[in-house]
């Protein structure tokens, strides 16, 4: 897993490197919307591939079995109710709420804000970032993120 370090998120964007660009974006998005703590995306094999994160955010271990779980449960939950495909999952906790969603390539991004964080916003924010990045996450792409997070562990 690779963690983006909690820092200013530089405002220039980087460029050539597609990791770099990504973790980019997503550290961004995170430091951009007031109350965001932590963003995360996952493989569809629940695999932590790359996170934007502050000092509130759960330890690295803990994202990618949350996120997957929690998300299962979701579909688990519309296919026993045969409500149709699952388009966002929320979880709101007494100090924070944890937001999934799927992109296109069934990987999960996944937001944890503040309870105070406008979720009309946020909701908006988080799918155009999953637009964003949608036909930017190619198997390549994934795969270089992959390594990267397994060089980081």
């Amino acid at each position: 897993m690779y963690t983006i370090e909690p820092s200013p998120a530089p405002r220039a964007r980087p460029q050539g490197d597609p990791v770099r660009e990504f973790q980019w974006v997503l550290q961004r998005f995170q430091s951009d919307l007031p109350g965001v703590f932590d963003v995360a995306l996952v493989s569809a094999d629940g695999v932590l591939l790359a996170r934007a994160s502050d000092a509130k955010a759960p330890a690295p271990g803990l994202v990618s079995p949350i996120t997957s779980g929690l998300a299962a449960l979701g579909y688990a939950a519309a296919e026993l109710n045969e409500s149709g495909a699952v388009h966002r999952t929320v979880l709101e906790m007494q100090h924070s709420i944890l937001v999934v969603v799927t992109v296109s390539d069934g990987s999960l991004l996944a937001v944890a804000a503040d309870t105070g964080t406008d979720r009309a916003v946020l909701g908006y924010q988080m799918t155009r970032l999953v637009r964003r990045v949608g036909h930017v996450l190619t198997p390549e792409l994934r795969s270089t993120l992959r390594d990267h997070a397994a060089a980081a562990d």
